[in-house]
């Protein structure tokens, strides 16, 4: 008996939809303004379906439409909603209803805004489908907020719409920065797609803040917040600077931590966006940031962020195309290397490492046509840094022991440049060569008696340059036209009278230059060896 109650309450909510559906889709298409131009066809099919994703659409609908309870009674409640505003101070609350403008006063000034009220807002929830690829339904929430006169532009406001069970909050900010604005008109939007088999989950999200003025030395924060009061809460910001028209798709999958995140830019100005996505994962928040310097007209990829032991993690890019960009990921997930930065983004990127002194591990494939991408521990003064220059499509991995005795190994594809700067505390590792070597290992031992063995399987490299260095031993080779195969060079440089160097295994080479450091102090060893 329960399960067929749930059953018909969800026949007549699908059918108050179709019915506000069909009272409402000639005004839609007729007022694009509303939001996405695209009627949300971006849909990528070929990304499986997310439990965790279909678990949160469930609640959503179900929150959002079955409403307050009152007297253990449901009551629909999607026409109405709390708004909220701050501004200057002063927080209110006041219910607006579906299609009717709502006139605010928002700083408690009868001496500012028309007769003292500073905004006008108008609320609207509609159903949406889109047909292509597949068929899916969802909610469209969208608000309009118009500033009433002059006296509060330069001040921060904060303006957030409730629903159900405060279940779904979403709005915008005007951060107190100097030289901010409240725009003189703004509209946001949120929408929540799901197929009626739950095979896919997407939220979107739109913003068209309009100024009077240049927008230039401005910015808005676009943000949504969604909590069922069970397992399920998420949390969305998106900051503009400067503030431009955006629509905003994620679309989940079924691994966790990967999602396909779409930007569609629809101002002719360049803007910076700042967008974090936070989740909470028992009763831990998650937050992931995602900062891109100049925001493309269109920007699509995939990106899964995984954690490994030992504090290192994996880090996944996809796109169809290369940008001209700098992407920065923030995340606690990416390990003690928690902020990866690409600029120029690839068209593919998997990389994956274990940050540690000893039996350390970096592997990165790239597909590009020029790409930096490097991993710190923080922004300022990293005391770890993984980083990969200027990279073409490229294979590689790294293992190494920065210790003394210690070891490290680069094996990559034949025929394209390698550029490597690592850095681990007072350990620094650095390797730049050019074709054809596929495989490049040394060890070391340095000491007033020690050793040093480089070896490339006879592969040859137009040029090598590897620097290896701690805070109180090193090694620099840098070689012209080099290739070895077992070579190895050892040395007693003290005392004076037990002088000795000996050299064995296979060397060939247009120039080479050895040098040792120790304790403070460089040492020559190769060609000639300075005593």
């Amino acid at each position: 008996m329960i399960f067929i109650k749930s059953r018909t309450k969800y026949i007549i909510i699908l059918g108050i939809l179709l019915s506000l559906l069909t009272t409402s889709w000639t005004a839609l298409a007729t007022n694009d303004s509303l939001f996405f131009k695209n009627k949300i066809n971006s849909l990528n099919t070929t990304i499986p379906k997310d439990d965790s994703a279909e678990l949160l659409s469930r609640s959503f609908f179900k929150n959002i439409l079955s409403g307050n309870k009152q007297n253990g009674n449901n009551k629909l409640n999607i026409f109405s909603s709390l708004l909220q505003t701050k501004c200057q101070g002063v927080e209110k609350e006041s219910e607006v209803i579906f299609g009717i403008p709502k006139y605010i006063d928002v700083d408690n000034n009868k001496d500012t805004g028309q007769q003292g009220f500073d905004i006008k807002a108008q609320y609207l929830i509609l159903p949406w489908m889109i047909f292509e690829p597949d068929f899916a339904i969802g909610l469209l929430f969208t608000v309009g907020i118009e500033r009433i006169g002059s006296e509060i532009k330069d001040k921060d406001l904060n303006v957030s719409f409730s629903m159900g069970e405060n279940n779904l909050r979403f709005g915008y900010s005007t951060p107190d920065i100097a030289g901010n604005e409240i725009p003189d008109f703004t509209r946001v939007s949120s929408i929540f797609l799901i197929n009626p088999l739950l095979k896919y989950s997407q939220v979107s999200f739109y913003v068209n803040p309009q100024y009077s003025s240049a927008q230039q030395d401005k910015s808005i924060v676009l943000f949504a917040h969604y909590d069922d009061n069970e397992e399920n809460l998420r949390r969305f910001s998106f900051q503009f600077d400067p503030p431009v028209e955006t629509q905003i798709d994620l679309i989940s999958s079924r691994e966790d931590g990967k999602w396909q995140y779409k930007f569609e830019r629809r101002a002719a100005i360049e803007s910076k966006l700042t967008a974090t996505i936070g989740r909470t994962v028992d009763d831990k928040e998650k937050v992931t940031t995602i900062s891109i310097d100049k925001l493309p007209s269109d920007l699509s990829f995939l990106l899964d962020i995984t954690p490994f032991g030992k504090e290192g993690g994996q880090f996944v890019y996809e796109s169809e195309k290369m940008y001209d960009v700098g992407l920065q990921i923030t995340t606690d997930e990416l390990g003690i290397c928690k902020y990866a930065t690409l600029k120029n983004t690839p068209r593919k990127i998997h990389a994956q490492w274990t940050p540690t002194f000893l039996n350390g591990s970096y592997g990165i494939s790239i597909d590009s046509d020029g790409t930096d991408f490097t991993l710190k521990d923080r922004l300022e003064n990293p005391i770890i840094n993984l980083s990969i220059n200027n990279i073409a499509s490229i294979d590689i991995n790294a293992t190494w022991n920065l210790t003394d005795s210690g070891d490290f190994t680069v094996t990559k594809n034949t025929g394209l440049k390698v550029d490597l700067k690592f850095k681990l505390g007072e350990w620094i590792a650095k390797l730049e060569a050019e074709p054809i070597a596929t495989y490049i290992s040394t060890t070391w031992h340095v000491d007033l008696s020690g050793y040093f063995t480089i070896d490339t399987n006879n592969q040859p490299l137009s040029t090598i340059d590897i620097l290896i260095k701690g805070q109180d031993v090193g090694i620099e080779i840098i070689g012209e036209s080099f290739k070895s195969e077992d070579f190895n060079i050892s040395w007693t440089i003290w005392p004076i009278q037990d002088w000795n160097l000996d050299i064995s295994g296979d060397i060939k080479f247009l120039s080479l230059s050895i040098d040792i450091y120790l304790k403070g102090i460089w040492y020559h060893l190769w060609p000639i060896l300075n005593k």
